[in-house]
């Protein structure tokens, strides 16, 4: 009866200790582990900041190629109103162009497809260990024997899913309310997926290389219309511990506790992965050759000698690499 009155307040004691360290580890459990877990931010909004920022990727690359376009002072004229909001933005059209060159590559890109793919994956673990260390068990002994048990748990999530655009559809049906100052955030170097990803610079390479470097579909032969997929993977890992630990005084010759502590250990490993492609639309790919052809023949006309005809080839070099290249202003 001793033995058993004696275990019994060593328990008590014990698990004061252990209720306090268990009560913050299992404050951090999620037995359906999610994005907002950590950062705050659900799957909806992640996939909001991705979409709108592919809107202004879109918008940038369209404005800067028309205002770079500088020989048709109509077009420059169109840029800088959709620029500075006196042209609504989501009434961009290739038919606002009367220049046949801007309006073959306006209309080609108009319905380029964007595929997000989203791979979403969150591992939890929550790890409670116990130690108690039992000094003289047996009479007259100074054996000391050490009592440990653990419990572990571990949750892992994976969300999977697809979302696609057109570019034009970005610019006419994704409205500024949707894309406000709060979903175009900065980038996130804690957590990559809640901020901006890169997107901008894949849609200025993807448009320079289906005009100039001609970029080829996804297949083995090469055939069909010109693709481009960036395989973007995020890790972001968050782990912490305690180890709280109670002395105790011995309390005679019989059963005693010397010391007892628990282990409490919590990580999260959100593993997330973003495929994001471009093509363009398969029944516009006669209209891919053609563009490329006519895209290097002269902007401008020019009459006289042989010097005079190589001096204006060397100028309409210079005007077609500025077609579709962004400008960057450098605030003084």
């Amino acid at each position: 009866m001793r033995f058993k009155h004696t275990v019994g307040r060593i328990v008590k004691r014990y698990l004061i200790v252990a209720a306090l360290t268990a009560s913050f580890f299992v404050s951090g459990c999620a037995i359906h582990p999610l994005p907002e877990d950590v950062t705050g931010v659900p799957t909806y909004h992640i996939v909001r900041q991705i979409r709108c920022e592919a809107r202004a990727a879109v918008i940038s690359s369209a404005i800067d190629g028309l205002r770079n376009y500088t020989p048709d002072p109509d077009v420059q004229r169109i840029a800088l109103e959709y620029q500075d909001g006196t042209r609504p933005i989501s009434g961009f059209s290739y038919k606002d162009f009367r220049n046949p060159y801007i309006r073959s590559v306006v209309r080609l890109f108009y319905d380029t497809g964007v595929a997000y793919n989203f791979n979403l994956e969150m591992t939890e673990n929550n790890d409670l260990g116990t130690e108690i260390n039992l000094l003289k068990p047996f009479t007259d002994s100074t054996l000391t024997v050490g009592v440990s048990a653990g419990f572990n748990r571990q949750r892992v999530n994976t969300r999977a899913f697809t979302v696609t655009d057109t570019f034009g559809g970005l610019i006419r049906n994704v409205g500024n309310d949707y894309c406000n100052k709060k979903f175009m955030v900065t980038e996130n170097y804690v957590y990559p997926i809640a901020g901006r990803v890169g997107i901008e610079n894949m849609v200025h390479d993807f448009i320079n290389m289906t005009l100039f470097a001609n970029l080829q579909g996804n297949t083995s032969s090469g055939e069909g219309p010109p693709t481009l997929v960036d395989a973007l993977e995020f890790t972001t890992t968050v782990s912490g511990s305690a180890t709280p630990k109670v002395t105790f005084a011995p309390l005679g010759t019989g059963l005693s506790v010397t010391d007892a502590s628990i282990t409490g250990k919590l990580s999260r490993i959100d593993l997330h992965k973003v495929t994001i492609g471009l093509a363009i639309d398969k029944g516009s790919l006669p209209q891919v050759a053609s563009l490329r052809a006519t895209l290097f023949t002269p902007l401008l006309t020019a009459s006289g000698g042989r010097a005079e005809q190589k001096a204006a080839e060397a100028v309409n070099q210079v005007l077609t690499s500025k077609l579709f290249t962004r400008t960057i202003v450098v605030p003084r």
